[in-house]
């Protein structure tokens, strides 16, 4: 008996999501007989930018039947009047997002051997090493909490939020008296950059029509800009008001090694060389957080010349049609078109549900994440968020190393000039800007689409993080940098829209958050084991981040592809 009713169940649900997908069908050409000047026609195909075609999604797992047909009514609807003034500027400002994540992660590099330099902030062990892991730790806890929430409180609120919390943390920390304030100010950064990530890729592709999806990749443009824009500032602060970090000064760490052996020697001796390395002298650090933090309260200032509005995707998701009918005739009232949605096609959906057990009959938020991309998808995913954390951070670490006992010497700052070691950092910041743009373009080709595309750059950066290997100048391994920040960036943004992309509204920040809390928790064991293994000089670090990339290019394949597809 329970079988048949399950059967039964079964049965039903796949009715209805017939019925509501031809009837979604049905009041698209209802709604379009009155041919519109600024619309396509309604049988004319979507095409993206190369010409295939796009298919609104109106059958998608892990949603029901009434979410999968208002869905595609809204993309149908999204589609027809085109990308518009909005959609762009939309762009620019979520972009601006990404900008200031980029700016913020940089930035502790830029700050790391200055402010752990500092006389007063010393501790007998790697300083610099506890900001990193501090930012990872708020790195971890911002990229499972924020989308999470996001699936609760709207999109918009957490935008604005966690750009208000980087910029008062940049101005607290850049006054923090002690360097263990400034790990709690590093926590509460990473808390609110990892959390804006994920929320300017759900903003973006929750508001523009199909056929521009590909601009959630084209968004990691700009994470290069903004580290070359950190490196620059930087650059211009640490150059003339640091002290101690250079190849030719004494560190504090080392100045206070001497101080301790002649302290064993003669009891008597009290002066401490430390102090050459005070904060009066030693601001250049604060004075870039300053202005980091200025800089991106600014920008969140900027934000109000422009009618932000909540996504019309997370309005349907909670059933709120009417807001969501509003926000499309904002969006084409601004720029300057016109749509033929009307809340009374929502409603006219609601009216042909099976209303016996619809809510009973949902699948779980947690069951809609598994059933989106299967149990064999979701595990490869998160292994591809997984790896992304944990590779780039050993391999860069440990290929220094290796290198070491090949007659390459480190770069450090206290190994090489400021001027040196900031060209390095801009090279590497330029050579990021391209890899996101190539992956934009690529992403909507035929032939190849997400997965594809995801494979082959992931087999590449495989293949040059041993190539890495082979550097016997400064100079070359700073080609193979370049290379692998370009290939960094190119698998950031492929993972970042496809993972968009696969989840539906309803869960789509619970899924972001599993898969940020795999890719923050690896990036925060390979920050531990950076600081506290000792740095292994026979490579099998390196060799181990290259073999596993060239295997991520099979787990790509086993997730589903959304090229073509119309968001839910």
């Amino acid at each position: 008996m329970a079988d048949h009713l399950a059967v039964s169940d079964s049965v039903t649900r796949e009715r209805n999501i017939e019925a509501q997908s031809a009837f979604a069908s049905t009041l698209v050409h209802d709604v379009e007989k009155a041919p519109h000047p600024k619309e396509v026609p309604a049988d004319k195909p979507h095409t993206n930018v190369y010409g295939s075609t796009i298919d609104t999604a109106t059958s998608l797992a892990g949603t029901d039947a009434v979410y999968a047909a208002k869905a595609a009514l809204l993309n149908q609807a999204l589609m027809d009047m085109g990308m518009g003034l909005y959609q762009w500027i939309l762009f620019l400002i979520t972009s601006v997002g990404w900008f200031l994540d980029s700016f913020w992660l940089m930035s502790f590099t830029v700050i790391a051997p200055s402010s752990a330099n500092e006389a007063q902030f010393f501790y007998s062990d790697n300083k610099e090493a506890y900001l990193f892991i501090s930012l990872y730790v708020g790195l971890t806890t911002g990229a499972t909490a924020w989308p999470w929430m996001s699936d609760m409180l709207g999109r918009k609120w957490i935008f604005t939020s966690t750009l208000v919390l980087m910029g008062m943390g940049g101005l607290v920390g850049a006054g923090m008296p002690a360097f263990t304030g400034l790990c709690v100010v590093g926590f509460v950064v990473g808390f609110a950059v990892a959390g804006n990530q994920a929320v300017d890729a759900m903003i973006l592709l929750e508001s523009v029509p199909a056929s521009h999806q590909f601009l959630v990749s084209m968004q990691g443009a700009f994470w290069g800009l903004g580290q070359l824009v950190a490196s620059a500032v930087g650059w211009a602060f640490i150059a003339v008001y640091t002290c101690g970090t250079g190849p030719d000064e004494v560190s504090t760490g080392t100045a206070l090694a001497h101080q301790s052996r002649a302290t064993h020697s003669d009891s008597s001796s009290s002066s401490s060389s430390s102090s050459s390395c005070h904060y009066v002298s030693n601001k250049g650090w604060r004075y870039v957080w300053w202005t980091f933090g200025c800089m991106t309260l600014f920008l969140y200032l900027c934000r109000f010349a422009f009618p932000l509005r909540e996504t019309p995707k997370y309005l349907l998701s909670k059933r709120r049609d009417a807001e969501a009918t509003q926000i499309v005739k904002d969006i084409a009232a601004y720029s300057n078109r016109k749509t033929w949605l009307e809340e009374s096609s929502f409603a006219r959906i609601d009216s042909t549900v099976d209303a016996s057990a619809p809510e009973s009959r949902r699948q779980s938020r947690t069951k809609s994440v598994v059933s989106s991309v299967g149990g064999i998808g979701l595990a490869m995913l998160g292994l591809l968020w997984a790896v992304t954390g944990l590779t780039f951070i050993l391999h860069k670490s440990y290929i220094s190393t290796y290198l070491a006992t090949k007659g390459v010497s480190a770069v450090t700052a206290t190994s090489v000039t400021t001027p040196y070691l900031y060209s390095r950092y801009l090279y590497v910041a330029l050579c990021a800007i391209p890899g996101p743009i190539v992956v934009g373009l690529l992403i909507e080709a035929k032939g190849l689409g997400r997965k594809r595309t995801g494979a082959i750059i992931a087999v590449l950066t495989g293949l040059f993080m041993f190539l890495a290997t082979v550097s016997r100048s400064r100079n070359a391994l700073l080609a193979f940098e370049c290379i692998l920040s370009f290939l960094q960036t190119a698998t950031l943004a492929v993972l970042i829209t496809y993972t968009v992309e696969v989840f539906a509204a309803p869960f789509r920040g619970l899924g972001l958050s599993v898969m940020g809390f795999s890719w923050g928790l690896f990036g925060l064991i390979a920050s531990i084991i950076t600081t506290f293994e000792g740095g292994a000089a026979d490579g099998a670090a390196v060799w181990f981040c290259g073999a596993i990339w060239v295997l991520m290019g099979g787990a790509w394949l086993a997730v589903p592809e959304t090229k073509g597809r119309a968001a839910a």
